[in-house]
Order: structure tokens, then C-alpha cells, then sequence
């Protein structure tokens, strides 16, 4: 009756294209997807990953963004100096520090993530 997705992961129903932004690189500048990024370097820009019900930002662990963040699904186990918001998930996982408000549909939160803002949650149904 319930679909079970697992904690951090897209769902595998939908077909995605997927962005790797690697450790070494670093972007000046705004990113725009519709599909899966993930972030193992350093953004210092607004990051737009929206369009498909799958789009999804992963911010890993060594990764670190100076920037805002619209995605309709973000995983942050790095570093976020800015506001996330997100029409679906949101999930800190223990390695996630962010600084900034974050908007969300749903929320998971992992013990030892740090967050230094608000969160406010918003109905999806909202027109």
C-alpha cells in the first residue's frame, strides 16, 4: 500500500539524468538542473534543482555551498551557508551544517546535524 523510499535516496522508478560536481572543482556561479546533482566541492552561487518530481541535490560530506538552495528534494551531509527551501524532502544527515532558513514540505533530521536558522514548514496543497 505504502511505497517505502530509503533515507537519501531518489526514487528509483524515475529514469534521471545525474550532474557529479567533483572534490577538486569549484563553481562560481548559479546552477541550474532538473534532474540529480550531486556536490562533492565548493559552490558559491544559488543551486536550482527543480523540474522533475525525482530533481534532487545531494550536498556530500566534503562539500560546501555559499549560496541558496531550491530544490524540490535536498540531501545536505556538507556545508550550506545559505537558505534551503524545497517543495518536497529535506534531510540533514549527521555531517550537515547549515547556516540558514529552511522551507520544506518534509523533514529528516539525523542526530549531530547543526542547523543555525529557522525551519518552517509549508503544505505542498497550497495554491
Amino acid at each position: 500500500m505504502f511505497k517505502k523510499i530509503k533515507f537519501g535516496q531518489p526514487d528509483p522508478a524515475f529514469s534521471t539524468e545525474k550532474t557529479i560536481i567533483g572534490q577538486s572543482a569549484v563553481v562560481v556561479g548559479n546552477i541550474v538542473s532538473q534532474d540529480v546533482v550531486q556536490l562533492k566541492g565548493h559552490v558559491v552561487g544559488n543551486i536550482d534543482v527543480n523540474g522533475s518530481p525525482n530533481a534532487q541535490l545531494s550536498v556530500l560530506s566534503q562539500a560546501h555551498v555559499e549560496g541558496d538552495i531550491n530544490a524540490q528534494q535536498a540531501v545536505v551531509d556538507g556545508v550550506v551557508t545559505g537558505n534551503i527551501e524545497s517543495a518536497g524532502r529535506v534531510e540533514l544527515h549527521s555531517g550537515a551544517d547549515v547556516k540558514g532558513n529552511i522551507s520544506y514540505a518534509t523533514m529528516a533530521i539525523e542526530h549531530g546535524a547543526k542547523l543555525y536558522g529557522m525551519m518552517s514548514s509549508h503544505d505542498d496543497k497550497q495554491s
